[in-house]
C-alpha cells in the first residue's frame, strides 16, 4: 500500500502516517469516529500532536471534522473514484500498449506470472491486504519498465478514496477476479496478441467500478454516491 512519501520526522508525522495506513487499509472504516483521547494514550502524548495529525488528514480528505461531534473517517467518494479511474484507464492503457509494442515487458513475463500466482494464493487464503500489495506491484512494473514512473502520481496510487475503493472491491468481488484478469494480460503479452491485450486491460481497469455500479449492499454504508 502506498502511503504519503514524506517520512515521519516528529510525533505528529508518526501519528499521521499511522492513521493514514489505518484508513487506507480499512482498519478504520469509512464513517468511523476517531478518539483523540485513545490516540493520545496509544502514543503516550498530549492531544496536541494528535490534533495536528488529524488536521493534516482532513487536508488529505481522509478525515472529516464535524463541529461539536469530532473527527470521522471520510466515506469513499464515488465521484472521485470515477475521475481517477478515467485518468488511470487512459494513462495506463497507453503505457502498457506502448511497452507491449516496443517489447519492454518480455523479460519481465516470469515475474509477472509469479506475482499473479502469489495473488491467487493470497486471495484463496483471504489475505486481501497482501493481495492488494501484490496488485500494486504488478501495475507499477509496467510503469517502471517503460520509464513512466512520473505518471503514477496521476493514477490514484496516493488517493485515499481510490485506494480504499480498490481494496474494498477486492474483498467484495468474486475471489479470483484479479489474478484471472492479470493472467489474461500476461498471456496476451506472451502470445503477442494486441487485440486480446486491449480487451484484458479495459476489463481489468473497469473492474473497480463493478461493485459500486451494482450498488453492492456491503459497500453502500461506506460510500457517497456520485451526483446524477
Amino acid at each position: 500500500m502506498t502511503i504519503p512519501t514524506q517520512q515521519p520526522t516528529n510525533l505528529t508525522q508518526t501519528i499521521y502516517h499511522h492513521l493514514w495506513h489505518e484508513i487506507a487499509y480499512l482498519h478504520l472504516l469509512p464513517g468511523e469516529k476517531l478518539s483523540e483521547v485513545k490516540l493520545a494514550k496509544e502514543f503516550n502524548c498530549s492531544r496536541v500532536p494528535v490534533r495536528e495529525a488529524i488536521h493534516l488528514l482532513v487536508a488529505d480528505d481522509a478525515l472529516e471534522a464535524r463541529p461539536q461531534r469530532g473527527s470521522f473517517v471520510t466515506l469513499i467518494n464515488l465521484q472521485q473514484l470515477s475521475r481517477i479511474r478515467y485518468l488511470r484507464e487512459a494513462l495506463e492503457h497507453k503505457i502498457i500498449m506502448d511497452g507491449f509494442r516496443s517489447g519492454a515487458f518480455e523479460s519481465a513475463l516470469p515475474y509477472l506470472e509469479f506475482l499473479t500466482e502469489r495473488q491467487e494464493e493470497m486471495l484463496r487464503a483471504s489475505s486481501y491486504e497482501l493481495a492488494f500489495q501484490l496488485d500494486i506491484e504488478f501495475h507499477r512494473l509496467f510503469y517502471n519498465l517503460t520509464d513512466k514512473e512520473f505518471v503514477i502520481a496521476h493514477t490514484g496510487e496516493r488517493d485515499i478514496h481510490y485506494l480504499r475503493a480498490r481494496l474494498l472491491s477486492l474483498q467484495l468481488e468474486k475471489p479470483l477476479t484479479m489474478p484471472y484478469q492479470h493472467r489474461a494480460i500476461v498471456t496476451a503479452i506472451k502470445e503477442h496478441d494486441e487485440a486480446a491485450l486491449e480487451k484484458a486491460i479495459f476489463e481489468h481497469l473497469s473492474n473497480v467500478n463493478t461493485v459500486y455500479a451494482q450498488n453492492h449492499p456491503a459497500a453502500t454504508p461506506y460510500v457517497i454516491a456520485a451526483p446524477t
